[in-house]
């Protein structure tokens, strides 16, 4: 199971290091598929990401275009065929799970910044309907890596994986301030207005990032590995919320 990678925060240098990227995620992979191979390993996990498709108004499965999203996302791309290349010729059985964003206790990311804002005493723009994101627990997580691993059907096949029903921002903010006790002190501002103030903002690549829409259709493995999430996204949610609160805590002593 390959879940290594070069995955800098954005706004780092290395984040742009098409060269650190391909050699971490990319060269590192072929090799250790290799090395799997020469063992005699049965089956090779690779862990991928689902920003190697683009963003869309419309849910997507594995057959969607391949348009990775940042520097990142194309070298997990490279590092998928990277994989398949390394155990060309050998017994060993190939996945590759392309993730959404995955969020729990010790996370970082979009997810946690986002309830990071939630607890902060102001009103947000994101009452208007908005997109939605696919999003998987930690917990999930194990359970389709292990699920990756062990389900004879996953054998050979490239999966998208999540915890199932979508979220938007102005959903998870809502329902992070319920869950600290509070009103969701959401106002609605036309996304059109937003894309424009991101604009003369100089932002417009980060609000795209932000506010885009990208939802996984997860059938395929589902059907494939018997797939049933066993953790829903608000008890995931918690255990986040319950988390960040007691580091806060602990950096206040």
């Amino acid at each position: 199971m390959h879940l290594a990678a070069l995955n800098p925060a954005r706004g780092e240098a290395a984040a742009s290091d098409d060269a650190a990227l391909m050699a971490a995620n990319v060269s590192a992979t072929k090799a250790l598929a290799e090395a799997a191979a020469r063992r005699g390993v049965r089956r090779f996990v690779y862990a991928s990401t689902n920003l190697v498709h683009p963003l869309t108004t419309e849910p997507f499965d594995e057959s969607a275009p391949e348009k990775p999203q940042n520097a990142y996302a194309a070298s997990k791309l490279a590092g998928e065929t990277a994989m398949w290349q390394g155990l060309e010729g050998s017994s060993t059985e190939g996945v590759v799970l392309r993730l959404p964003p995955v969020y729990g206790p010790g996370g970082r990311g979009g997810v946690a910044a986002l309830l990071r804002v939630s607890s902060l005493p102001i009103p947000l723009p994101l009452a208007a309907p908005s997109a939605s994101r696919s999003l998987l627990s930690i917990a999930n997580a194990v359970e389709a890596l292990t699920l990756a691993v062990t389900a004879p059907g996953a054998a050979g096949g490239t999966f998208l994986v999540c915890d199932g029903e979508p979220w938007s921002l102005g959903e998870m903010v809502a329902f992070a301030r319920q869950e600290m006790g509070r009103s969701p002190r959401l106002f609605s501002l036309p996304t059109h207005t937003l894309a424009r103030l991101a604009s003369l903002a100089g932002r417009r690549k980060q609000y795209e990032h932000v506010f885009g829409s990208l939802v996984v259709d997860d059938a395929a493995f589902r059907g494939a590995a018997g797939w049933h999430p066993p953790e829903t996204t608000e008890d995931g949610l918690r255990r986040m919320l319950r988390d960040l609160h007691l580091k806060r805590r602990g950096k206040r002593r």
